[in-house]
């Protein structure tokens, strides 16, 4: 470390080519350290989109409930019709065994995760964190849509 001190100070006062490495390093991480900066405050701009509620009912406005219906096999409008469900059910079957537990679960009406203390949820019963229950469901999702034909929207 008193060596590179001692290189930086004659830099200063004359120009010493030896430090153009760590100059070159250091722009470099700078740049990535930018540009990562600026992905991040992408993502966080996107993901912060906010959702609008129903101010006589405070529920989630129509267009936001018919999307992630959209998004969900096991949203209960398509369960009404016996043939959907048959193929969904075979579908199901047809998963791997951590998705298709998760799938059993959210169908019992388990939720992913919860804030009140009292309440068990996925996450306690298979006994992992909620984000890779979420992972596991929107895997199984993909794979229901897909062997469903509904394909991705």
């Amino acid at each position: 470390m008193d060596r590179f001190m001692s290189m930086l100070m004659n830099d200063r006062a004359g120009y010493d080519d030896r430090l153009d490495y760590f100059e070159v390093n250091f722009d470099g991480a700078l740049a990535t350290l930018k540009l990562d900066g600026r992905k991040k405050a992408f993502r966080e701009e996107k993901r912060s989109e906010p959702m609008t509620y129903d101010d006589e009912t405070t529920e989630l406005n129509a267009e936001i409930e018919e999307a992630a219906a959209a998004q969900n096999p096991l949203s209960g409008s398509k369960l009404d019709d016996p043939a959907y469900r048959s193929r969904l059910y075979a579908a199901i079957d047809s998963l791997p065994d951590d998705q298709r537990r998760v799938i059993d679960l959210l169908l019992r009406g388990f939720q992913i995760d919860s804030k009140e203390p009292g309440v068990q949820t996925i996450a306690q019963i298979i006994g992992c964190v909620e984000q890779t229950v979420r992972n596991r469901r929107n895997r199984a999702y993909v794979a229901l849509r897909k062997t469903l034909g509904e394909g991705q929207p």
